[in-house]
């Protein structure tokens, strides 16, 4: 019982407590509202018995209070976080405004002498006039900046696209020298086999392979060397270039080629060796990280066939920057196919898909 009533008076200090509490906030704000009323009544009191110079003298500063809002407002719809010139010419406005309201209230508030505003409006109204002209040069200069970068962009555009066709030419170039090469060696190998004495007939064919194989090695360096250029020209867009191929007789040291898959086609020898061992098709490119977003984290390559049906999808994680896909040959017939790649929504590739033929 003791205890109960020891509650019981708990609850009733706590409960007057709140009482007093809010019966004291609700005449601190009373209080509060009744202060600002007073100082709003002052201020209104003290702007009707503004002489008429300084009635003038108001209205100027009202003007060029709302002239410095505009100006400060236009370089808000157009300022980046990296213009630092236009940053600091907006700070620059934003506190002439913050002078501009404490000249008003020496003009509203200020009787004794000491607090007489001083007619600066000329002066500030020049300021404003040459922050505009900044305004307007950095504007210029942005919209200059961005012409550049538009027709620069587009330069780079064809320039990349001339890059490409060139170096799908030099690949089908390739694959057509490795098919001589092979054609001279089956040359060889049969008059080996054939035991026959016409050893001229070696020597011109040996000397015919030794000059392809040549030819050959300086069609791999110029590609290695396309592909490089290209690269660099792709970074700057943020696209990749990408190599697609397969292996002609893989592991074989004296027979194996690597044939590129362009749009122009291979020849008919090897669409042969491609229906018949179906080999993978490899996919490699180069993406330089820090020039796509740090949170780039994986790839999706998607395989279409000529009617534009998929058929073949795989996600790739981005662990390096240079990356290798390989595609099981699931009985791919002769063909045209398209390759893209994408990382989300962004296509990585410069025309959305890189077209490749498995005929002659």
């Amino acid at each position: 019982m003791v205890e109960k009533k020891r509650i019981k008076v708990e609850w009733l200090i706590i409960a007057i407590l709140a009482i007093v509490i809010i019966v004291g906030g609700f005449f601190v704000f009373k209080d509060k509202g009744k202060t600002e009323k007073v100082n709003a009544q002052v201020i209104d009191t003290a702007s009707l018995h503004m002489n008429p110079e300084q009635m003038v003298l108001m209205k100027k500063y009202e003007m060029l209070e709302t002239a410095y809002n505009t100006t400060i407002n236009e370089i808000e719809t157009v300022i980046g976080d990296d213009n630092v010139n236009l940053s600091i010419l907006k700070e620059n406005l934003t506190q002439i405004l913050a002078d501009i309201k404490v000249e008003k209230e020496k003009i509203t508030l200020g009787t004794d002498s000491s607090e007489k505003a001083e007619d600066n409006t000329q002066q500030l109204e020049q300021l404003l006039n040459m922050s505009k002209e900044v305004l307007a040069e950095r504007l210029l200069e942005e919209k200059n900046r961005n012409e550049k970068l538009t027709i620069d962009n587009r330069k780079l555009h064809f320039n990349l696209k001339k890059s490409i066709d060139h170096f799908e030419k030099e690949k089908t170039k390739n694959v057509e020298l490795n098919a001589e090469v092979a054609q001279i060696k089956t040359q060889i190998k049969n008059i080996e086999q054939e035991g026959s004495s016409s050893q001229n007939e070696l020597k011109l064919l040996q000397r015919q392979k030794n000059e392809i194989e040549r030819k050959l090695k300086e069609s791999d360096k110029m590609i290695k060397e396309q592909t490089e250029q290209i690269q660099d020209l792709g970074d700057i867009i943020r696209k990749v270039n990408l190599d697609c191929f397969y292996y002609y007789e893989k592991d074989n040291p004296t027979e194996e080629a690597k044939i590129y898959l362009t749009s122009q086609g291979v020849s008919e020898k090897y669409v042969r060796y491609f229906v018949r061992s179906k080999p993978d098709i490899w996919v490699e490119f180069k993406i330089t990280k820090d020039v796509f977003d740090s949170n780039l984290e994986k790839v999706e390559l998607k395989l279409y066939n000529s009617l534009n049906i998929e058929i073949y999808s795989v996600s790739k994680a981005v662990s390096a920057e240079n990356v290798k896909i390989i595609i099981p040959n699931k009985n791919f017939a002769p063909g045209k196919y398209s390759i893209s790649l994408k990382a989300g929504d962004d296509d990585l590739l410069l025309d959305e898909r890189y077209w490749f033929k498995i005929s002659n």
